[in-house]
């Protein structure tokens, strides 16, 4: 790896999480870190990124789920590289090319209000989350795009679209849930008391844990299919402009320190790295039931129903929060 020099990287990823990691790559090797954050760019950030590596002017992708990885696939514009480092990274979390590859996942996990429920009261079945006592009392992210995206594409991909629109129906229809524009809106409105639960990635949950909110978390549908677990992934362009500082960055993405790095942010992620040190609040992937989606046929489910998917939860506005009901409405109905 050189020790000098620039690499251009656009991230998807929020900045909180990837700016230590960066920062210590820059520190580590004398190489400046040129970051775009899809947060300074919003919509047009995956436009902005393609129209720029067609000009060659962007070197690494950090992106948050798959989704956007083969968007940039498709559009020719990734190069295969795999790094030596990312050979422990399951089939499950990389493109069969390596066109991407997964360094880190961040779950979607089931938060609840503790102030609201006891454990036992709360749901632990992504499907609980339209049925009685549950259903109307909690928060969900709109689906549009991010995780929240992969995780709608996954659920169609796991139980077919017709099953995957009922159920997202019924979420929509309930009167009750809150559709919200992401996953750090849903976080306030159960840490505060406006929805007793709320699905959301891990890191989100981690940061409400860590911050002392009134919250638990569950990883959903452990006895089932299991979590659905979206990877950071990184993508090498076609055509960099810094060619050896890129695979420095993409390589060091896939080494101890900047998984290190990744499990000790207040909002952490899971490495993919075998064997790295990991604080108490942040699980071994190992120890997770993981839902097994194919990552290339949960992007094809998305393009296919990409419309349902930007429309959802477009109705609903910025509204004040519902009254919650009191603690007795919320006590667990039998299962059928």
């Amino acid at each position: 790896m050189p020790r000098q020099g620039t690499v251009v990287v656009y991230v998807e990823a929020p900045r909180r999480i990837a700016g230590p990691v960066l920062k210590t790559f820059e520190e580590q090797t004398g190489i400046e870190v040129s970051a775009t954050y899809r947060e300074n760019l919003g919509d047009q950030f995956l436009s902005t990124l393609k129209s720029q590596a067609e000009r060659g002017a962007v070197d690494v992708f950090w992106g948050e789920t798959p989704l956007s990885a083969y968007d940039i696939v498709d559009a020719g514009l990734a190069a295969p590289f795999r790094p030596a480092g990312a050979r422990p990274v399951p089939g499950q979390y990389r493109d069969r090319e390596f066109r991407w590859i997964g360094f880190a996942v961040n779950p979607r996990v089931i938060v609840y209000n503790t102030n609201r429920m006891k454990r036992e009261e709360a749901p632990t079945e992504t499907t609980d989350l339209t049925r009685a006592p549950w259903a109307g009392r909690g928060a969900m992210p709109r689906i549009a795009t991010g995780p929240p995206a992969f995780h709608a594409a996954a659920l169609f991909t796991l139980w077919g679209p017709e099953k995957g629109r009922a159920f997202f129906e019924a979420l929509r229809a309930d009167g009750g849930t809150r559709i919200v524009e992401d996953d750090r809106e849903v976080r306030r409105l159960v840490s505060e008391g406006g929805a007793a639960w709320g699905l959301i990635g891990l890191d989100q949950a981690i940061c409400a844990k860590r911050e002392a909110e009134p919250v638990n978390v569950l990883f959903p549908d452990r006895l089932g299919s299991g979590a659905i677990v979206p990877p950071h992934v990184a993508i090498l362009l076609r055509g960099a402009p810094h060619a050896a500082q890129a695979k420095g960055l993409f390589s060091y993405l896939f080494r101890t320190e900047s998984a290190w790095v990744l499990g000790q942010n207040d909002c952490a992620l899971v490495t993919l790295l075998p064997n790295v040190p990991r604080p108490d609040w942040v699980p071994a992937l190992g120890g997770l039931n993981v839902a097994q989606v194919d990552p290339e046929a949960a992007w094809k489910v998305y393009r296919a129903n990409a419309p349902y998917f930007s429309s959802w939860g477009a109705e609903q506005g910025p509204t004040a929060a519902p009254p919650i009901r009191p603690r007795a409405a919320l006590d667990p109905a039998p299962r059928p």
